[in-house]
């Protein structure tokens, strides 16, 4: 199969949509969720049960946001022998996540004051807020553990901003290089990703193992490279049979190995699977998703998937502000209102898409005199 027909037919200004990938991001936003929730409507979840251990592995989709990020950018913006509009990159980039990432730590930060007034007193708990939430603005709370508290899940926009910076410079220098050299490449940036992590968690440095930056962006960094083979081998056009088979193999092999992650996790370093661990299993998953002609691709790109796919970024931190609504309604609590909870989540996120998201980013690019190259859809999937 020619490489212009493993993405959709119609891409919009040139960005390729892969809708399967994109309906994939609505699982795994939806395993952060539970991740972040569910235990407290059901206490009686053993987190040594095959239950538990499975609500236990939630964190794992953020590694899979970052090597998606970091593939769909590469597929959008990089080109042989053509350079990044760094401005124009910028400006995309800050149009798609920052109007909804303000937007829900405002909605949160009183949460995270009436909690300190409760420990420190009213003048203390606004100064304390205040710092908080200044150092949120500024996409700093991945960096210091004391800067966290305002919607939580947003820490990984702390760690795509630093990817958002790097990716104009390693992009280019990783599409230059040859196959060996991509090869070796991708395997130097996990293992030495996983050692780098490992040498944190040997010495303890409690609150940023899962959290720091540059402790993810190995992950990044192979979501480009992965993009980078795929490129080169699709060039080399293989067999469309063997392609076949062969996407079929690595679904399967991806979806057997999570299956044994999770009935092994207790075993794992809990480290090592917040920080990449599973980079080359998504690899995988991405690579065989990522023609839409594959039948479990065209299952995934049905319109109401991909539209949940495109308001995911929505539920993954919508769902926190929410949640603590439920916490003060004391409802969150109750077993018979988490569908209503998870609901309410996911119709939030569909209004905020259409309503808020999409005019937003609109409208920041026309002030800012920015034309972009990325397609809502593809926007969605590269943040």
């Amino acid at each position: 199969m020619p490489a212009a027909q493993a993405f959709s037919r119609h891409p919009v200004h040139g960005a390729p949509k892969i809708h399967a990938l994109t309906s994939l991001r609505f699982f795994a936003a939806l395993y952060v969720v539970f991740y972040h929730t569910v235990w407290t409507p059901f206490p009686s979840i053993s987190h040594s049960s095959l239950t538990g251990r499975f609500y236990s592995l939630g964190i794992i989709s953020v590694s899979f946001f970052f090597l998606l990020s970091g593939y769909i950018l590469a597929m959008v913006y990089l080109k042989p022998d053509q350079q990044i509009q760094k401005r124009s990159f910028y400006i995309s980039r800050f149009a798609r996540i920052y109007p909804l990432f303000l937007l829900t730590l405002v909605l949160d930060t009183p949460n995270l004051l009436f909690e300190r007034i409760s420990h420190y007193g009213l003048a203390s708990a606004v100064l304390k807020t205040s710092v908080t939430f200044t150092a949120n603005l500024m996409m700093l709370q991945a960096w210091f553990g004391g800067l966290r508290g305002i919607d939580n899940p947003n820490w990984s926009l702390s760690v795509e901003t630093v990817f958002y910076l790097i990716f104009p410079l390693i992009g280019v220098w990783i599409w230059k290089l040859g196959k060996s050299w991509v090869w070796f490449a991708t395997g130097l940036f996990w293992v030495g990703g996983q050692l780098l992590v490992r040498f944190v968690d040997i010495f303890h440095v409690s609150g940023i193992i899962e959290f720091f930056p540059p402790l993810h962006v190995s992950t990044f960094v192979l979501g480009i490279l992965v993009a980078k083979l795929q490129c080169q081998r699709q060039v080399s056009n293989r067999l469309p049979s063997t392609k076949k088979l062969g996407r079929w193999c690595l679904l399967l092999v991806s979806l057997t190995i999570l299956c044994v992650v999770v009935v092994w996790s207790p075993w794992i370093p809990q480290a090592q699977l917040s920080d990449g661990l599973l980079s080359p299993v998504f690899a995988m998953m991405i690579w065989a998703l990522a023609d839409n002609a594959f039948l479990p691709a065209r299952l995934l790109s049905s319109r109401w998937l991909v539209l949940l796919g495109e308001a995911s970024f929505g539920l993954y931190l919508i769902h926190i502000p929410v949640f603590h609504l439920f916490e003060r309604l004391h409802l969150a609590s109750i077993p018979t209102f988490y569908l209503l909870y998870l609901a309410v989540c996911i119709g939030m996120s569909i209004l905020s898409f259409y309503f808020f998201e999409t005019p937003s980013r609109k409208w920041a690019l026309r002030q800012l005199g920015a034309r972009t190259r990325e397609s809502m859809e593809v926007a969605s999937d590269a943040q």
